[in-house]
């Protein structure tokens, strides 16, 4: 039986890029939606994704991504724009009859957290059950590839970020957040008008995180606790209000409050994901002057 076309948006990020090569090595066309042709979108292209270019803005962009499509995964950025997107993808995913929406979410989303970006999160998870398409909300933790934004920090032996050095989650890698997510697009009946949490298989502390890099590249990295602004520069969003709030609530809604770490992942997959030292190492090049 051939296999239906998926829709995957931010089809060239942490999660959208992995999502559509390993939905192709199981055989699924995939309609990449991206904003714009460049490199990213171009790699995929060479792997036999269709690329649709348009704006998650755009109704008719939104509609036309969607035609002859029944199943989806919803990414956006980390943005005030979030809801705006989310309805005009419910809409368009709609009308187009669609049986299978994957939203990926974040972890401490609840009615009464303080970060305007996850009160977003929140109403988008509501949006989606309100649209009564069936839905799978991915509710993920920070993800390993957040190391990455602050890469030039640790080339030069710090790690710089804006929160406690005892504060403990559990890193998660977007690949294998894009394992999920494929496993629950492939076979979703178990999985519909659920809302699972997903983690790393380790609870580390920011200390711990240091020293994992310590090890890993083989010189001394030390984890400094700076300020929410400064934070913001080294990622380059020093701008970005929006960031910043968020930032300044993820304790007190509770990122780092458990539970911290559990087995959905390998539970879903099959396969346990990566450790921190795995994911420093499949992207040494990033972390090494």
């Amino acid at each position: 039986m051939e296999k239906q076309t998926i829709l995957v948006t931010g089809a060239t990020g942490a999660t959208g890029a992995p999502t559509v090569e390993l939905l192709m090595q199981k055989g699924y066309p995939v309609r990449a939606f991206v904003h714009k042709e460049d490199e990213r979108s171009t790699s995929l292209k060479v792997l036999g994704a269709e690329i649709f270019v348009g704006d998650l803005h755009d109704m008719e962009d939104v509609r036309a991504a969607w035609k002859g499509i029944k199943r989806g995964y919803f990414c956006y950025p980390l943005s005030p724009n979030l809801l705006d997107a989310t309805v005009m993808f419910a809409q368009a995913a709609k009308e187009a009859g669609a049986e299978l929406i994957v939203n990926l979410s974040q972890k401490q989303v609840a009615s009464t957290v303080k970060s305007p970006a996850t009160i977003r999160h929140f109403l988008s998870e509501e949006t989606f059950n309100w649209s009564g398409i069936p839905t799978v909300h991915l509710r993920a933790t920070f993800f390993s590839e957040w190391f990455l934004y602050v890469s030039a920090a640790i080339k030069a032996g710090k790690l710089q970020m804006a929160f406690p050095e005892r504060a403990r989650h559990a890193p998660v890698a977007g690949e294998d957040l894009a394992r999920t997510i494929v496993a629950i697009l492939d076979e979703p009946e178990q999985h519909v008008g659920k809302a699972y949490q997903l983690f790393g298989p380790e609870e580390l502390t920011y200390t711990e995180i240091g020293e994992i890099f310590s090890r890993a590249l083989g010189k001394n990295i030390v984890y400094e606790q700076v300020s929410i602004q400064e934070m913001a520069d080294i990622i380059g969003l020093g701008e970005s209000d929006h960031f910043k709030n968020h930032v300044a609530h993820v304790i007190s809604d509770h990122l780092f409050a458990g539970p911290h770490m559990n087995d959905r992942i390998r539970t879903i997959t099959g396969k346990d994901p990566m450790k921190l030292a795995e994911f420093i190492g499949k992207n040494r090049a990033a972390f090494e002057a």
